[in-house]
């Protein structure tokens, strides 16, 4: 006699577990842009583009017959990162940037980057999107805006002149000259999908007359290009579901330290501290939460911290364990140099033998990743 009793439970199982799977693909989501980073080329630029087919960043092009550029350490020539044709710059992260102009006195010439997404983005859904930008220091002119848009399909328009479309995201600043002009700069937005969106496209699209330009004083022209123009560094370029899975095993293990409600005695992952690979030399994203973090223990001066280093589990035991505990005194370091007491300071390192998730994953081994601080009394 049938059991239908075990088929139905079986059946039951068997959809119980392809949707686990299908929502673990779903919430596993991480960053939409592919190179999003401009480190993968198929060429290693030597200088500036002359033509749009010369920008050879792998997934990325021109959107208009404009001419980007791409700067890497693998450069010989003026395209090298740090010091280059537009200027002298280390990378926001990693080895390479992307470089546009913003704006030039030429009859509202302008440059765009564009890519498109590893998957279209989903009606109603909230992604972050990010990225970072930096105004060249040969640049004689800096601008007030610069945005984001997306698209349902490619662009390509045959002109270099400006796009005039309403972008997904704008910042237009009040004043364009700011104590930020001429550092790295970052766009933090949320945005709500309209659906099918399958491109994203950055640049300035307004004309010259809503473009606010300032030219720099008591600068000398350095790069004749750069002259009567306004040419921007660009790099990690981010759009990501607002929830992923990688940030609610973060939030679950151990809460990210964002300067507010802290409790004594509980560990915090301190977000977007990075170095270079197999190194512990600090990228420059790390400052932003290291400043804060600066900031928050000269409010409660009489707080001490413990600093602890971890690593994924790629390489041997004992390296791993030394770079840990150097990438924690390296923020030990920083905290210093920045005016906290050393004597309130402890750092130790655990290599890869406390991870948050025991996995082999690319996730994992980022998740794992991390330097976490805990307050005492």
């Amino acid at each position: 006699m049938t059991n239908y009793n075990s088929i139905l439970f079986s059946k039951a199982g068997v959809i119980l577990l392809l949707c686990f799977f299908v929502c673990v693909q779903i919430l596993s989501a991480q960053n939409l842009v592919p190179n999003n980073g401009f480190e993968e080329f198929s060429h290693c630029p030597g200088s500036h583009s002359q033509h749009p087919a010369e920008f050879r960043a792998v997934s990325w092009t021109s959107a208009t017959n404009g001419t980007p550029d791409l700067f890497n350490r693998c450069s010989v020539g003026e395209a090298d990162v740090p010091h280059n044709w537009a200027g002298v710059s280390e990378a926001y992260e990693g080895g390479g940037y992307a470089g546009i102009y913003l704006w030039t006195d030429y009859l509202n010439y302008r440059e765009y980057l564009q890519c498109q997404l590893t998957s279209p983005l989903i009606k109603d859904s909230t992604y972050i999107i990010e990225f970072h930008y930096r105004l060249s220091s040969y640049s004689m002119y800096a601008v007030n805006q610069i945005g984001l848009h997306f698209a349902d399909s490619l662009v390509k328009i045959k002109t270099d002149k400006v796009v005039r479309i309403s972008p997904a995201v704008l910042v237009r600043k009040d004043s364009v000259l700011t104590p930020n002009t001429g550092l790295w700069e970052s766009i933090h937005h949320e945005y709500k999908a309209t659906g099918g969106e399958r491109f994203v496209m950055i640049g300035n699209f307004m004309d010259d007359f809503e473009t606010k330009s300032y030219r720099l004083q008591f600068i000398p022209v350095q790069q004749v290009m750069l002259k009567a123009a306004s040419y921007y560094y660009i790099d990690n370029v981010l759009v990501e579901p607002k929830y992923t899975r990688e940030k609610a095993i973060v939030s679950d293990l151990a809460p990210e330290f964002v300067g507010e409600d802290v409790v004594v005695n509980k560990t915090y992952v301190l977000k977007n501290i990075n170095f270079e690979f197999n190194s512990y030399k600090l990228s420059y994203a790390s400052t932003e939460t290291l400043d804060q973090l600066v900031l928050w223990l000269e409010k409660h001066p009489k707080l001490h911290l413990v600093l602890g280093g971890h690593t994924d589990d790629v390489g041997s035991d004992q390296f791993n364990l030394t770079l840990s505990k150097n990438r924690a005194r390296t923020v030990a370091g920083y905290l210093v140099g920045h005016g906290i007491d050393k004597t309130r300071i402890t750092h130790n390192g655990f290599g890869e033998q406390r991870p948050l998730l025991e996995e082999t994953t690319e996730v994992a081994r980022k998740i794992n990743r991390r330097v976490e601080v805990k307050f005492l009394d």
